[in-house]
């Protein structure tokens, strides 16, 4: 049992690894100032700007003061805002 699950486990587990490798020879990268930077890397760094915007935003409406748990609402809205970027970024929105 446990040789038929080593045989049928160990090249699924290779296969999935090495699904993330794409034919292309690397990860999206994107030149800035002469340095190749992830893309994922400047989402995020997108998403956090699309979260302190939106603050700005909610504290001019005055809808800050009423959210239960700040921290967290403003986490959540820099990781969609990091998503969204991404999606948009690769082609997938």
């Amino acid at each position: 049992m446990l040789a038929r699950v080593l045989r049928l486990g160990v090249p699924a587990l290779v296969a999935m690894v090495l699904a993330g490798c794409g034919a292309s020879g690397g990860s999206p990268s994107v030149p800035v100032f002469g340095s190749f930077f992830p893309a994922w890397v400047i989402c995020a760094v997108g998403g956090v700007v699309v979260a302190v915007l939106l603050r700005a935003l909610l504290i001019a409406l005055r809808i800050d003061e009423h959210l239960p748990a700040p921290p967290l609402v403003y986490l959540c809205l820099a990781i969609s805002g990091g998503i969204a970027l991404w999606m948009i970024w690769s082609g997938a929105a």
